[in-house]
């Protein structure tokens, strides 16, 4: 996971020495650290990445650092916040969208495409599998969280998480697949 382009001169070699000493000493220790709360290895790993690569942008003020050790942990902390908050917001604006889609629906004053589509969507849902599919419709029709769904079907969060990514992915691509110039006139 090195990341690190080479350089000439004697201060950048003993930087680069130091920078490579402190991502091998506490690599692991961040991982773990940002495991804990994310429970995505890839997210895990695109923080920990994001953390070094900070710290090799200010490699010249190392030196100035008294605690290296808090300093990393609290990077670490605030880039795992700022993924949260981000993820937060994407959750909220999918759920919107989903509301407002579910209020058009429930009018009954749907133009035949909406109509056509949601029925692809339907159709999408149907293909499901029983847990995903399950999982799927507790999410949005009856509204829980996904902590709630894992506690109702003893999953873990992370396993309903997974089984609705799946979901929104297999719903997207049937729909993709079946619209039959649905969109043409885009």
């Amino acid at each position: 996971m090195s990341f690190i382009p080479p350089y000439d001169n004697k201060q950048d070699d003993l930087l680069q020495q130091l920078f490579n000493e402190l991502f091998r000493e506490h690599e692991h220790k961040l991982y773990a650290f940002a495991a804990k709360v994310l429970r995505s290895d890839a997210q895990t790993k695109d923080i920990v990445q994001d953390v070094f690569l900070k710290l090799w942008t200010i490699r010249e003020q190392l030196h100035e650092i008294e605690n290296m050790d808090a300093f990393l942990y609290r990077l670490t902390e605030n880039r795992v916040y700022d993924y949260l908050r981000a993820a937060a917001t994407r959750e909220k604006t999918r759920q919107e969208l989903w509301h407002r889609v579910q209020a058009v629906t429930d009018t009954g004053t749907i133009p035949l495409e909406a109509k056509e589509y949601h029925q692809l969507v339907q159709q999408a849902i149907e293909q499901l599998s029983p847990q995903r599919k399950t999982i799927y419709l507790l999410s949005k029709e009856d509204g829980l969280k996904q902590q709630q769904i894992a506690d109702e079907l003893q999953l873990s969060p992370h396993t309903v998480r997974n089984h609705l990514a799946e979901a929104f992915r297999s719903i997207r691509n049937y729909v993709k697949r079946n619209l039959n110039g649905f969109f043409s006139f885009l």
